[in-house]
């Protein structure tokens, strides 16, 4: 175990060192497993990088009316917003949470806890670099879902400074489409200025910033500054600080 993850081994440990009629009680509860990371965070105070009920609830009713079919995040880190969103896809068995993690260790954490959740079925994990993950789930969808296009639903919460580069990589894919929401996290903490800047820009300045900036996934992906968005800053209080999500909606296409 590196010393670099021991908090994350601490959390994993706590709750499959829970006694066996406890452990049995939260299994195939993803309610009661989030209670349990939750319970964890607050009697060891640790702070893990998860989105917490507060901010989660403000997402999920955005989950609720949109209903995606196909939702996917940017930065799955220990599972627990794959397990707070995906439960929300479970009354439609044709929809799918996909969760692309960089970290295999990460990664391999979270899946325990997805299952423990009962949410296997419902969350695939993929992992590797956002953009490579976009690039072959995009794919994969395409072989799967008869005439699929665009993804419905869209989380990001992983490297701030790829914040815009990955959705360069999802309008140079044309995954972003009307009627896809993307939800930004920790948009205030620790801030994602630049993607706040981008999304809220106007066609004009999104072609001005694909064409000095250069993505660093690539060449290939320069984006799409003729995309639409209604963009809107939501601040979150959280106990003794303010965060903010960034809700959007892609409306349309401008006039070329």
């Amino acid at each position: 175990m590196t010393a670099e993850y021991e908090k994350e081994h601490a959390l994993l440990n706590h709750i499959f060192s829970l006694p066996s009629e406890k452990l049995d009680a939260i299994r195939g509860e993803p309610e009661l497993v989030l209670k349990a990371i939750d319970d964890y965070q607050t009697s060891a105070q640790i702070h893990y990088m998860d989105i917490g009920q507060v901010k989660g609830r403000i997402i999920i009713d955005k989950i609720q009316e949109k209903k995606p079919k196909v939702m996917v995040e940017l930065g799955g880190y220990l599972g627990y917003s794959a397990i707070l969103f995906g439960k929300e896809l479970l009354q439609d068995p044709a929809a799918h949470y996909y969760s692309l993690e960089v970290n295999s260790t990460f990664a391999g954490m979270a899946s325990k806890l997805i299952d423990l959740a009962g949410l296997s079925h419902k969350v695939t994990i993929l992992v590797s670099s956002a953009s490579e993950s976009l690039v072959t789930l995009q794919k994969a969808l395409q072989k799967e879902i008869p005439g699929f296009h665009a993804f419905d639903f869209v989380f990001i919460d992983h490297w701030k400074d790829l914040y815009v580069p990955d959705l360069r990589v999802m309008e140079s894919l044309n995954l972003i489409a009307p009627g896809t929401v993307l939800v930004g996290d920790n948009i205030y903490k620790p801030g994602a200025p630049e993607y706040v800047e981008y999304i809220q820009g106007t066609p004009d300045s999104k072609r001005e910033h694909n064409a000095k900036v250069r993505n660093v996934n690539g060449h290939d992906f320069v984006g799409r500054w003729d995309i639409l968005y209604d963009s809107k800053t939501v601040p979150v209080e959280l106990g003794n600080r303010t965060d903010a999500i960034e809700i959007t909606h892609c409306t349309g296409y401008a006039e070329k």
